[in-house]
C-alpha cells in the first residue's frame, strides 16, 4: 500500500493547497447567496484556484506514471469550469446564461469532490481494490452530485427586464429650429 503522507515535489504542494482552497471556495458558493459582490470575489478565488489545480493535475504522474482516469477527470473538469464561465463571460450574448452558467460550475464542483473522494480512496485502500472502492465510489458522488444539481435547476431563467443589453452605439440626429 502507498504511504499516503509523502509528497514527492513542490508541484504536489501546490496542487494540494490549490486543491483546499478551491474545495473552500466551491463549498461556501455552493450555499451561499447568489449574485452578490461576495459570490463573483469568490467565485473567482474558486475559478483562479481550479485553473492551478488542473494545469498541476497535468503535472503529476505519481498515481499511473502515465496518462490515467484522473487525468481524464481534470479534462472533464476543465471543460466545465470553461463552460459555466463562459456563460457569464457572453451573458450579454446568451439568453440562458444562468442556466449555463450553474450546469456548468456545479459540474465543476462535483468534478473536484469527485476527485477528492478517488484521492482519498485511492490512497486508504490497497490498489487491488481500485475498481470497487474508487470508481465505485466516484461513480456514486457523481449520481448524488447530478441529482442534486437537477433538483436545483429551477429559477435559473433571468427576466427579460434583467438580462444585460448588449453595448451598442446609438446616433443620435440633431435637430435644427428654425
Amino acid at each position: 500500500m502507498r504511504p499516503w503522507f509523502i509528497i514527492l515535489s513542490p508541484v504536489s504542494w501546490l496542487h494540494i493547497a490549490f486543491a483546499l482552497l478551491a474545495l473552500l471556495a466551491g463549498s461556501y458558493i455552493l450555499w451561499a447567496p447568489k449574485g452578490t459582490a461576495r459570490h463573483r470575489l469568490i467565485g473567482y478565488v474558486y475559478v483562479g484556484s481550479m485553473l492551478v489545480v488542473l494545469t498541476t493535475a497535468f503535472g503529476i504522474y505519481h498515481l499511473f506514471g502515465r496518462w490515467g482516469i484522473v487525468h481524464w477527470g481534470a479534462v472533464a473538469c476543465c471543460l466545465a469550469l470553461t463552460w459555466g464561465m463562459a456563460a457569464v463571460w457572453f451573458r450579454t450574448y446568451l439568453r440562458d446564461w444562468l442556466r449555463w452558467h450553474y450546469f456548468g460550475l456545479s459540474a465543476s464542483v462535483a468534478g473536484l469532490y469527485t476527485t477528492f473522494i478517488v484521492e482519498a480512496t485511492y490512497r486508504l485502500f490497497p490498489a487491488a481494490y481500485f475498481w470497487w472502492t474508487t470508481t465505485g465510489t466516484a461513480a456514486l458522488m457523481l449520481a448524488v452530485a447530478g441529482g442534486l444539481i437537477y433538483l436545483n435547476r429551477t429559477g435559473l431563467t433571468v427576466a427579460p427586464e434583467n438580462r444585460p443589453v448588449p453595448k451598442k452605439t446609438v446616433r443620435t440626429l440633431k435637430t435644427t429650429t428654425t
